[in-house]
């Protein structure tokens, strides 16, 4: 089996580029008979300071192999530590040097696929936060991670710190999940609004993925989020809430 992979992304409506606060990162390592193909993505907060270096950074180390989530203190502690040396204190206003010392916060949601043959593939993910990835086999949403409902947005998620004081409790609230999956499936990651538009729509017409599945450029991308920010629901509430919105869309192709 083999891996064809695609990721979009576009900033807050309003916003520049450079104010895009969400990350995201891939990566292949293969060890004697195995491949090892890993995705993730991170959605920073953007109350916070420097938020999309610490979702980069917290993205990228998933990737890299850096994040141990049955270590997870160890492995935010590196992290932190990186984004601490990206900075420079010294360089902002008293103001924001006491911001900065609360922290950067961010969800992350991650998988890894290990493929050994031309039919199967298992794979490993975990996630902190809302960030989703969504098992998709034809036109079906056959399991969805980590989150039970598209109810459970409404939630204000748990968030990894860059400030190890912020994650005491931070390791009951890492979900895990594992599975088999075969050709033919894919697997997409989103960051939360997109993944809330996403999943209340299929509630609604089970024809969203066809649309989603016939993405076939950025700019497809950009034209459908902008759409769907435009668009008013019967409650006049948007279809689709203003925020960055990322996704990776990982498709498993039968062969070698």
């Amino acid at each position: 089996m083999r891996v064809e992979s695609e990721c979009f992304s576009l900033q807050k409506a309003g916003n520049r580029k450079d104010e895009y606060e969400d990350a995201f990162h891939s990566s292949l390592t293969v060890h004697k008979d195995t491949a090892y193909y890993r995705f993730a993505i991170a959605d920073g907060a953007s109350e916070s300071s420097f938020a999309d270096i610490w979702a980069d950074l917290l993205a990228s180390g998933y990737c890299n192999g850096q994040f141990d989530s049955k270590h997870l203190d160890k492995s935010i502690a590196k992290l932190s530590k990186a984004w601490k040396r990206t900075l420079n204190p010294k360089a902002l206003p008293w103001y924001a040097q006491e911001k900065l010392a609360s922290g950067a916060f961010s969800t992350l949601a991650g998988i890894t696929f290990r493929l050994t043959d031309a039919s199967s593939a298992a794979f490993d993910a975990i996630a902190v936060g809302d960030s989703c990835i969504f098992h998709i086999r034809g036109d079906t949403i056959i399991a969805f991670f980590p989150l039970g409902s598209v109810e459970d947005f409404r939630n204000r998620p748990v968030l990894i710190s860059s400030n190890a004081a912020s994650n005491v409790h931070l390791q009951s609230f890492v979900k895990r999940w594992s599975g088999m999956a075969q050709a033919g499936d894919s697997f997409w990651l989103m960051t939360d609004a997109l993944a809330c538009w996403f999943w209340t729509r299929y509630e609604e017409d089970k024809s969203v993925i066809q649309r989603i599945r016939g993405l076939a450029s950025e700019q497809d991308f950009i034209h459908l989020v902008q759409a769907e920010r435009q668009f008013r629901c019967r409650d006049g509430s948007f279809s689709l809430r203003n925020d960055d919105v990322t996704f990776i869309r990982v498709h498993l192709v039968k062969g070698m």
